[in-house]
């Protein structure tokens, strides 16, 4: 039987707590999971690591650039990224800017470990994992 390679997974939100938190459950779960607490960073571990899903919060307002131009700028390095966002806001033109900018999901805060679970699930579908 092939030996699989486990998911890399980043997470991305501004709140810290939230990225240790998220990245502990998914390393327990078998995943290699990395974690940045802005878009600058999260893009320089995407070119480094190449992790096959990303978690982006939409809104980092401490951030220098916001989780959708993240995306965008996620997709330019490899446009078949998968990448949920997660955010509180539910202003239209932010979902049509990150559906428009290639995210594979976005989901609404506050969330449940079986909301992320079954996007995450889904996504490795999509990979063939």
């Amino acid at each position: 039987m092939p030996e699989t390679k486990p998911i890399k997974l980043l997470v991305v939100d501004d709140e810290e707590g939230i990225v240790h938190f998220t990245k502990k459950i998914y390393e327990h779960k078998g995943f290699i999971a990395f974690g940045a607490t802005d878009g600058v960073t999260a893009v320089e571990i995407f070119k480094k690591e190449r992790p096959q899903i990303s978690l982006i919060d939409v809104h980092m307002p401490y951030s220098p650039i916001d989780g959708i131009e993240t995306l965008r700028q996620i997709k330019e390095i490899d446009k078949n990224a998968v990448c949920i966002m997660v955010t509180r806001i539910t202003e239209q033109d932010k979902v049509d800017a990150a559906r428009s900018a290639g995210a594979f999901a976005y989901l609404l805060k506050p969330l449940t470990a079986e909301d992320i679970d079954n996007v995450i699930s889904e996504a490795r579908e999509k990979l063939g994992f």
